[in-house]
């Protein structure tokens, strides 16, 4: 693919990240040298995937748990509940182009 005009995809989630390193190598690009990627979640396909796919670590007990938490306040006092932010972490693995 000549004419390919960009360097990189952020995928919503491991699987999409996937799904796009599959397109692209059905049209003979291949992961970090033509495009680089970084899928969301950890899941063991990243790991498993040629090359390992970095990706975003969440904790998704954490953000389940903090999800009911403040739907329970809303539900309980009528207010929007404050906005969190938790923690996550940078799986560094093969997918991402080193400059």
């Amino acid at each position: 693919m000549k004419d390919k005009n960009f360097t990189a995809i952020v995928a919503c989630c491991d699987e999409v990240a996937m799904a796009a390193i599959s397109v692209g190598y059905s049209l003979g690009l291949t992961v970090p040298k033509d495009f680089s990627i970084i899928g969301f979640d950890n899941t063991s396909i990243a790991e498993m995937a040629f090359p390992p796919l970095t990706t975003i670590s969440q904790p998704l007990f954490s953000l389940g748990k903090t999800a009911f938490l403040m739907l329970f306040e809303k539900m309980s006092t009528g207010k929007d509940p404050e906005s969190k932010i938790l923690p996550f972490k940078i799986v560094e693995r093969r997918s991402v182009a080193q400059n």
